[in-house]
């Protein structure tokens, strides 16, 4: 059963150790973090077979299960008013602050709130809804149920998050995915409910969870509702709230625009590109759910601008590494185990993931405009790009399908970046190795290529090449000079310090005392 206290980590005040400490400190928790979507997106492309087949789900209803999962998103953003994304500031990030019960529980009131207030206005309006989604009462039902716990859950994963319990909220993720796979198999391969028991499948298994951990957090969470605080809050997050939505038409509006100007089977595919690009959205999910906690903690350091620079060049190449090594191990699994229908969804997925990526080093760079609180241009910004991809949409996808609608997103996320990182050097200006980040994306894009057009994709001899190349992509970054010498020097002593032995000489590493 979770602890029923609060608990606050150490004031990262109270001792500050170089860059070194703290990057290996973010990149424990995010990989922490990241078992639990590790564990959720392998669960998920293993379900993928069963969903597309046409005899449990089909490419058609799994598609449309993904389109009300895109709504519910967009719909969960615009509720909650961004105050959520502000909890880390108003706790981590503020370090006068010692108790952070009256956050949490202003927080989880108002969303509450905001979530049964929406849930009964969309069950008056079900049929409308039906029909803007092109789907059936039931899943339109469905999808409004899944509103209601995806708004709470939340709150109650973002507690976790700033209390940097991460193995314990592992473990409840954990038990979250047993229960939808269970599910899954009962709902969509015995009893054949098609969209709605993939639907169902997610979302009674994070009921299930939630109440469980309203229960044992309620001295947490508590019906307190701070009306200052809260107003506070929303000054700072309301900026942000437009913003989310801009990100979420640059990641799911063209999913609209798939359904409309290619059909439901495209959707369908294009569904299934995005699921298995989650392979990379999964560290980035890991990397977001650190990455705000520790950068508040190193705001009022020195050094804050030497590890802001340092995490996005290890981030770039990173994932980079991760999106080469999932590209080529898609495309036999894609040609082994999918039908021949689904066959198109291949070239998109590197795209996909290549406007992860970028998503995640633009959160990088936006981390100063975070620090100094000058969120106002924020929701421009984000704004811009998610209209240039969805314009692109209405030229790329008449003329290529999907293919076109990743490309667009590709190009969408990266203007994303490049205004990102204009906004954020007005106010807190960091100097970025922009010459090391296009070495990388160089590399990247011909290995990219190689899977796509030359390496054979179900035959032996391509899936031991394909390993090959996975091993090779660090070796080509150090050919072209994208990694350095320095940088293997640094990697050797992180991986020294992980196993408790000596960093190499030469490396200025504090360890902070415990």
């Amino acid at each position: 059963m979770a602890r029923l206290r609060l608990r606050r980590p150490r004031s990262p005040h109270l001792h500050r150790p170089p860059e070194s400490p703290r990057l290996r400190s973010l990149a424990s928790q995010s990989l922490i973090y990241g078992m639990g979507g590790i564990v959720s997106k392998l669960v998920g492309v293993f379900l993928l077979p069963i969903y597309v087949k046409p005899e449990y789900a089909g490419r058609a209803a799994f598609g449309t299960s993904e389109l009300v999962m895109a709504a519910i998103t967009a719909l969960a953003i615009f509720l909650r008013l961004g105050i959520t994304n502000s909890m880390s500031r108003f706790t981590v990030g503020d370090p006068d602050n010692h108790d952070w019960r009256p956050v949490v529980q202003t927080v989880f009131v108002s969303v509450l709130i905001a979530s049964t207030v929406a849930s009964l206005v969309g069950l008056l309006f079900l049929p409308q809804i039906a029909e803007l989604l092109q789907c059936s009462h039931t899943v339109a039902a469905t999808g409004i149920a899944g509103l209601w716990v995806t708004m709470n859950y939340d709150v109650i994963a973002r507690v976790y998050r700033i209390e940097r319990r991460a193995r314990a909220f592992v473990v409840w993720t954990i038990l979250n995915i047993v229960l939808t796979v269970i599910l899954t198999f009962l709902l969509v391969v015995v009893w054949r409910f098609k969209a709605e028991g993939i639907l169902l499948a997610n979302f009674v298994g994070t009921y299930i969870v939630f109440f469980i951990l309203v229960i044992a957090r309620w001295e947490v969470l508590g019906l307190h509702f701070d009306r200052a605080l809260y107003r506070r809050m929303l000054s700072f997050a309301l900026p942000l709230m437009p913003a989310g939505l801009a990100l979420w038409a640059l990641n799911f509006a063209d999913r609209f625009q798939v359904q409309r100007f290619a059909g439901k089977g495209d959707l369908g595919s294009y569904s299934i590109a995005a699921k298995l690009s989650l392979g990379i959205m999964l560290v980035l999910g890991a990397f977001q759910t650190a990455w705000p906690p520790f950068a508040h903690s190193i705001r009022g350091n020195d050094q804050a601008r030497q590890v802001i620079r340092e995490v996005f060049t290890y981030w770039n190449a990173v994932m980079c590494w991760a999106l080469v090594a999932l590209t080529l191990v898609s495309a036999p699994y894609v040609e082994l185990a999918l039908a021949s229908d689904v066959h198109n969804a291949l070239p998109v997925v590197p795209l996909l993931m290549g406007g992860a990526v970028l998503y995640g080093a633009f959160t990088v760079v936006n981390m100063g405009v975070n620090i100094s609180m000058r969120t106002r241009m924020t929701p421009i910004i984000t704004g811009a790009s998610a209209l240039l991809n969805i314009g692109l949409n209405f030229w790329m996808i008449p003329a290529w399908s999907i293919l076109g609608a990743g490309i667009s997103t590709l190009i969408g996320y990266a203007a994303l970046l490049w205004l990102g990182w204009w906004n954020a050097q007005q106010s807190f200006p960091v100097s970025y190795d922009w010459w090391r980040f296009a070495k990388i994306c160089a590399v990247t894009t011909g290995f990219c290529a190689l899977s796509l057009t030359i390496v054979p994709a179900a035959s032996l001899i391509g899936i031991v090449i394909r390993g090959l190349l996975i091993v090779a992509f660090p070796f080509g970054l150090a050919a072209v000079g994208a990694v350095t010498a320095a940088d293997r020097k640094r990697a050797r002593s992180l991986l020294a310090m992980r196993k408790g032995k000596q960093p190499d000489p030469g490396i200025d590493v504090e360890v902070a005392a415990p």
